[in-house]
């Protein structure tokens, strides 16, 4: 899967965007902790839940000018933080729209870390999970994902410049399976966005890429029976977290292949924005369109919007970072515009 922020338009770092921040803690209540680092006209919140049994639920929020609504942006695979740096002079974001966004102080904007992320940048992406840490793999899995998401995001609704009547998820790659599951999971999720997401599920976009390969057919049939072989793997041990498929454990792999967007959406109430590059190599536009395709003919309040030549990141070869910047402003448009 993509790591978005981590390629030629990925990286955003906030040392040639804002002023010097200056942490300041507070603790507003016992059992809960918030830094907050502020810059030149706005400001981020990292708020910390300790949860007993279970690693602490840590997020990231800035704070609107005004009571607003929340826009949550969900990562891609591996362990690379939301953020890095926060507080000294080499700070970096890792979720591309996130700053400017913020910045614009319209919205409540959220991100979640990880539990047992790396906590510092990275000079090239991790390879999936392979670089991870062992208690990152350990603990690893749709199950436990969506759990930190979804105690984040309750935290984070009961604030008072939140309004929770306005909520818009935003899944970036795998990021948009766990988008899915919060729109089932949480009613208060009236807007789901996915980017480079999965549609039907990770092992169909596996056989698909297959099909669309250059391959013959029996070089497709050699790697389709590679495929079926590895998931009869994953499955016979499918909570093993010291083997790896795909660069990822089999407990990953076995909770996530489980999971359906198309699915998920269906048994949520939430509006769904779509959008795809046509000459996404990782997860192919067919899994978004067969999502679409089931989404509009069960009557489901579905945009599409396609991406010709787009990458999975949705960079094409002509455009670039402000290119990209627009496809996540179009985004935003649809979700303020009911």
């Amino acid at each position: 899967m993509s790591r978005f922020a981590n390629r030629c338009i990925s990286s955003v770092f906030l040392g040639l965007m804002l002023a010097a921040s200056v942490p300041l803690t507070a603790h507003a209540a016992p059992a809960e902790q918030r830094e907050t680092f502020d810059f030149k006209t706005w400001s981020i919140q990292r708020v910390t839940l300790p949860r007993a049994g279970a690693p602490a639920v840590s997020y990231y929020l800035s704070p609107p000018k005004k009571r607003s609504p929340l826009v949550l942006f969900v990562q891609g695979s591996g362990c690379t933080a939301p953020f890095s740096g926060l507080g000294t002079a080499n700070r970096s974001a890792s979720i591309f729209p996130y700053v400017g966004l913020a910045m614009s102080g319209r919205f409540a904007v959220m991100a979640v870390d990880k539990p047992y992320q790396l906590t510092e940048r990275q000079d090239t992406p991790p390879n999936g999970a392979l670089e991870c840490s062992a208690d990152f793999n350990k603990h690893y899995s749709y199950d436990s994902w969506l759990a930190t998401l979804r105690q984040a995001l309750q935290h984070a609704l009961a604030r008072p410049d939140v309004d929770p009547r306005r909520v818009l998820v935003v899944g970036m790659s795998e990021g948009g399976v766990l988008a899915s599951g919060l729109a089932r999971a949480m009613p208060e999720v009236g807007a789901v966005a996915l980017v480079g997401s999965s549609g039907t599920t990770q092992l169909y976009d596996m056989i698909a890429s297959t099909y669309q390969s250059s391959g013959s057919d029996a070089d497709k049939l050699k790697e389709l029976q590679s495929i079926e072989a590895t998931v009869q793997q994953i499955m016979a041990e499918p909570d093993s977290v010291s083997k790896f498929a795909w660069g990822h454990t089999y407990r990953r792999w076995s909770s996530f292949l489980s999971q359906s967007p198309a699915d998920n959406l269906l048994q949520s109430k939430a509006r769904v924005y779509i959008a795809s590059g046509m000459q996404d190599k990782s997860v192919p536009i067919l899994s978004s369109e067969a999502m679409y395709a089931q989404l509009r003919m069960r009557g489901r309040d579905v945009t599409m919007v396609r991406v010709p030549g787009g990458s999975h990141d949705l960079l094409t070869e002509a455009g670039g970072r402000e290119q990209v910047q627009q496809e996540y402003d179009a985004i935003i448009r649809w979700f303020e515009g009911r």
